[in-house]
Parts: structure tokens; C-alpha cells; sequence
């Protein structure tokens, strides 16, 4: 499910294009993905290809066929519960981003990891089991369904997979992706999403007394340990029109609002804050990154009428959706 746990949004992101690293917003990644693809990818042999999966809880790696990957992998990432068309984007996002870590050979343990801090999570038949208990054969036949009927196509701009990130909910728009990882993508700029704001984990308030607030700022602002109030120690100087914080003083320093994320386990970078004498209150809104689709987003559309590739081209600007099929 994309809405737990608060931990998983303590990200860290590199600025180059090709090491774009977070596709959902609710993890810790740190990994390479290049723009680059190969020429297998419109290879005769595509029906064959599998995905050796490494497990970092056994450390082994498990080799799969495409279906069971895409499904293990939407399964982890999207709640099953949403419409099929939402699920279908969600499943081409990740084979998008399968097929471009396989094809630049980047990850040393396999084509791709299930450990969602640094790929995008999976899990397999026995944990989908246990994760829907009485409704698994009814969860189990939707994802499938969803799966096979949009299996061969991936998402590209200009003729190179596309970095198909994706986040939990937005803040009502969605964001462009200089204002987080710091480079210009074309196709990840913002775009209205306001079904999010229907959401029910749209809005989430933190509060740290002083002692709380100083054990978590230490990690970026070390010389805090020492202050005696809280008292406008925060305070958000610049913020993007979506809603991003931009830059942040705290106790003088600057700090982007993604780096405060971070340190203070919030999840998403928009947020207002409150410091009083004893105690910071964060009010954030949306839950992620917030750049390319937002999942809650996604069902929303779904919901009023949109198909799947409607879906996708409303959030990722001028792509091609093309089929991977021979």
C-alpha cells in the first residue's frame, strides 16, 4: 500500500539525470538509472525476456517472467483496491523503469532490486496472500488482468524510456522535477492533480517539542544542539507555485525543503511551520515527491472516466506510450 509506513519518505536524491532515483514516493532510494536504452528492447526475442530480481531479505536472486514481475511490482506499489485503469498506468510505470535499469546493466546484483529504498518494491504470491487475506483470488485476478491487458507497452520521449517516477498523493498540482532532484526533465513538469485533495491521508500535522525538534535537526544542522528555545528557528523563506518548499532558515542555515523532509521523516516537502519557545508544528500536505504521477491522482481520473493512457499523458507531458512487442 502507498500509504505506509512515515518512514519510507526519508529520501535522498541525486541531480544528475542518470541518477534519478526515487519512483514512488514512499521510500528511501539511492540507485543509478540511465536514459540510455538497448536495442533488445524492440528485439524479436522481447516475449522471452525475464527479470532476475534480487531479494534482499534471502540475498538471493529470483529470475521471473514479465507477467509475475509486473504484477508482484504493482501489487507492492499501488493499493489493489483502486480501478483497473489506474493500476494499468501503475504497472507501465514500473515495467518502464525495469526496462531501463535491465538495459543499462547499472545494478550489480541483478536487473532490478525488490528493495523499494532503491528500486521499486515487489512482492510475491505468498505475501500478496498474507497482505489480502479473504480478498486475494478477487485482487489476484484484477492485477493479472490489468497486467496482461498492457504488458508490452512502456512509456518514452524522444524514442528514450522515460524515468517513470511516481509518488502516493499530490498536493493538488504535481511538481517539476528541477524543484527536487535539481535537473530539468521535460516531461516531469507540473500538472494539475486535484482529486488528491479528496484523499484521506492528504493532510498530516507533526509536532516536535524542543528536545524532539534538536535530536532530529542535529542530522543536517549540528550546531543546534545547543539552542534554549525553538522560537523561530524554522522558517520557510521560498517555495515553488506547487507548493514545494524551496529553501528554509533553520537557526540561520540554509536548507532545502527536501533535506528538511528528510530529517524530519514528513512526507512530502510542502508544509508550513509553526516554531513556538517549546515546540515546531508541521502542517504538510500530500504525501511524496509529488514529481510524475500521483497514484491517488491516478485513481481519481480512473474514477471519473479516464483510461489508462489518458491517465499516463496527463503526467508525464509529451510522452509516447509504444509497445515493446515484436
Amino acid at each position: 500500500n502507498a500509504f505506509v509506513p512515515v518512514l519510507y519518505y526519508q529520501i535522498y536524491y541525486k541531480t544528475n539525470i542518470n541518477q534519478l532515483t526515487e519512483f514512488i514516493s514512499d521510500k528511501l532510494p539511492e540507485e543509478n538509472i540511465s536514459d540510455k536504452t538497448d536495442s533488445y528492447i524492440n528485439s524479436s526475442d522481447m516475449q522471452d525476456i525475464t527479470y532476475d530480481l534480487y531479494n534482499l531479505a534471502t540475498q538471493e536472486l529470483c529470475t521471473m517472467d514479465r507477467i509475475s514481475f509486473l504484477v508482484g511490482s504493482a501489487a507492492c506499489e499501488m493499493p489493489a483496491s483502486y480501478s483497473e485503469e489506474a493500476i494499468k498506468a501503475q504497472a507501465i510505470a514500473c515495467y518502464t523503469n525495469a526496462l531501463r535499469l535491465k538495459a543499462t546493466n547499472e545494478y550489480t546484483q541483478g536487473d532490478i532490486s525488490d528493495d523499494s529504498r532503491i528500486h521499486q518494491g515487489y512482492i510475491d504470491e505468498a505475501q500478496r496472500k498474507e497482505k489480502w487475506g479473504a480478498d486475494f483470488e478477487k485482487y489476484e485476478t484484477k492485477l493479472k488482468n490489468a497486467v496482461k491487458d498492457v504488458e508490452n507497452e512502456a512509456l518514452y520521449y524522444n524514442n528514450e524510456l522515460c524515468v517513470a517516477a511516481f509518488y502516493a498523493i499530490s498536493c493538488g498540482k504535481t511538481e517539476t522535477a528541477k524543484n527536487i532532484w535539481g535537473t530539468h526533465v521535460p516531461y516531469l513538469i507540473s500538472v494539475d492533480s486535484k482529486g488528491d485533495k479528496f484523499s484521506p491521508n492528504y493532510a498530516s500535522t507533526v509536532v516536535f517539542d524542543r528536545t524532539d525538534f534538536i535530536k532530529n535537526a542535529i542530522k543536517i544542522c549540528p550546531e543546534i544542539k545547543n539552542i534554549k528555545t525553538t522560537e523561530s528557528i524554522l522558517v520557510v523563506t521560498k517555495k515553488s507555485p506547487s507548493g514545494t518548499v524551496l529553501e528554509a532558515t533553520l537557526n540561520g542555515k540554509k536548507f532545502s525543503g527536501e533535506e528538511l523532509r528528510k530529517a524530519f521523516s514528513l512526507r512530502s516537502p510542502v508544509f508550513t511551520v509553526k516554531a513556538t519557545a517549546d515546540a515546531v508544528t508541521f502542517n504538510v500536505s500530500g504525501y511524496g515527491h509529488g514529481v510524475g504521477m500521483s497514484q491517488y491522482g491516478s485513481d481519481y481520473l480512473a474514477r471519473q472516466g479516464m483510461n489508462y493512457k489518458e491517465i499516463l499523458l496527463h503526467y508525464y507531458s509529451g510522452v509516447q506510450l509504444k509497445s515493446t512487442a515484436p
